[in-house]
């Protein structure tokens, strides 16, 4: 069982690997998509500042991490390495698949697919706290994208009446500020939900410890802004040029409303995926144009990828706890 301990290390290493490659393009897609910047720019800079957020987190973020480490759990059950490797390795698999396909989903609902079906398989119903999985995750999961296209709508609508009142900023270094602002709020947002689940495998080295350790967020921030840089294109292309076409104006909204709504959940321990806010806030960008402003193909692609998430880490987890059971017993 010794082995698992580094393995869940290096899990969890892997999964904020995952989530740079499918997450840096929620910051960096309107960027590229509105001319404004080429991919290899904008993914160093907002990596920078995803790396930063994710550091912070290891202070802001206490709830949220306590959440992901025994808030969906009863207090009964004792999660074990067993379990926590394979609720890494259901996120883990769910989340770079879908990287490969170009498809942005969420890290977020991966975990939670991935804590609640193995959860069940491992521990049985009663043992899953379903008054929090509803109250403080299915809720803001569901309500964010909501939130999310509606304040990126109603905020472009009020740059533009701005800029027409000649009262417009310079919204080239604005999309930047908003991009980079969006990129923190991701780091911030994602990173304690990955070392609560790293956390397990290091208790086992410090018994002592009651979070996880601030060079363990460092590591994870390493991991994420390596992951952006090497595998974020294909999922930031298809946010970036087959959503819909987006101005610099339109970028600066989507990233604005994005990095507000992920900062303000994120203090608060409301574990929101990045993925949903960010899409639907590109989403939103295109229905100001109308109904054909949106490729609805894509749409409906990236739509069905959100609902494929929960399950499908679930059955990776499941699958794996059940084949680590009969190796390691």
């Amino acid at each position: 069982m010794s082995l698992l301990i580094p393995a869940g290390l290096f899990g969890g290493c892997l999964l904020a690997f995952s989530n740079g490659a499918n997450d840096i393009s929620k910051s960096i897609a309107t960027l590229v998509g509105s001319g404004e910047a080429g991919y290899k720019k904008a993914v160093i800079l907002v990596s920078l500042a995803v790396a930063a957020g994710a550091v912070l987190a290891s202070a802001w973020a206490v709830k949220m991490t306590l959440l992901f480490t025994k808030g969906m759990l009863s207090p009964q059950v004792e999660i074990n390495q067993m379990f926590a490797l394979a609720i890494l390795a259901g996120s883990i698999g769910w989340v770079l698949l879908a990287t490969k396909l170009g498809m942005p989903v969420s890290t977020t609902h991966a975990i939670v697919g991935s804590v609640v079906l193995t959860g069940l398989y491992a521990f049985g119903f009663q043992n899953i706290l379903w008054a929090n999985v509803t109250k403080k995750v299915a809720l803001p999961l569901v309500l964010s994208p909501l939130i999310a296209y509606g304040l990126a709508f109603f905020l472009f609508r009020g740059l533009f009446w701005l800029c027409r009142k000649k009262y417009c900023i310079n919204c080239h270094w604005a999309h930047w500020v908003s991009a980079i602002s969006s990129g923190f709020a991701r780091g911030l947002n994602d990173t304690p939900k990955i070392a609560a689940l790293g956390f397990v495998f290091y208790f086992l080295i410090d018994p002592s410890a009651s979070v996880a350790p601030r060079w363990f967020f460092l590591l994870l921030a390493a991991a994420n802004a390596l992951g952006g840089i090497v595998m974020g294109l294909k999922v930031t292309d298809t946010l970036a040029h087959k959503v819909t076409k987006l101005s610099h104006l339109e970028g600066f909204a989507a990233n604005l409303a994005t990095s507000s709504l992920v900062i303000a959940t994120a203090l608060h321990g409301f574990p929101v995926s990045t993925t949903h806010v960010s899409s639907s806030a590109i989403m939103g960008m295109g229905f100001t144009k109308g109904s054909g402003g949106l490729n609805w193909k894509v749409v409906f692609e990236i739509l069905a990828a959100w609902l494929l998430t929960l399950p499908t880490a679930g059955l990776f987890g499941a699958a794996t706890y059940w084949t680590l059971q009969r190796i390691l017993s």
